[in-house]
This record gives C-alpha cells, structure tokens and sequence, in this order.
C-alpha cells in the first residue's frame, strides 16, 4: 500500500532519494484506475522509487504551491527539488518505461 503524505509532512517525506508523489482525489475516476498500477510499481521499485499519494481535498497548502490544476498529476522529486509534472493515466508499460529513464540518469 502506498503511503499517504500531508501538507505537515511534504518536505520531510520528498527531501531525499527519488519520490514520485500522486495528486488525487476520492471523486477523481483516473486516480482510482491509477492506483493499482503505481501500488504495482511500489513494489517492483521500492529500493530505488519512492511513492506517496496526496489527497487535495485534505491538503490544500502543497497542492496549490505546485499549482496542480488536474488530477491524477504525479510530481517527480529529486532530493527535494521537482523535477518534472506528469498529468493524467498512463498504464503501467509506459509509467515502468519512465522509471527505467529516471533510473538510468
């Protein structure tokens, strides 16, 4: 299960190491076809790629801070920093494809 990160908790959770944070939201219809996908991608990369998921309808401060206007929007971070914004569904080919990339930079 992927773990859920708060407004309060953000920074501590992305400042090291390679996260990818999942924007979404209870009523978002992709968002739910995109979980099972990146809990599959937690587990295969646990050891290099972090995963959180972000609930915006309980947090409002880091969602509006990286001006996430679609959902699900996934945030790439890099020892904090972000790195790059993906919007949408892809299934899991594709997102595994991206982090065999991010991996190999």
């Amino acid at each position: 299960m992927i773990q859920s990160i708060t407004d309060e908790n953000f920074i501590q959770e992305t400042s090291q190491g390679i996260v990818l944070v999942e924007f979404w939201a209870q009523w978002c219809s992709y968002c739910k076809m995109l979980e099972p996908v990146l809990e599959e991608l937690d587990r295969e990369y646990a050891t290099d790629i972090q995963i959180r998921q972000m609930n915006v309808e309980t947090n409002e401060v880091i969602p509006e801070q990286y001006n996430v206007m679609s959902l699900p929007l996934l945030i790439l971070f890099k020892d904090g920093e972000a790195k790059e914004k993906i919007v949408g569904y892809y299934p899991k080919h594709i997102l595994k494809n991206y982090f065999k990339e991010i991996l190999q930079k």
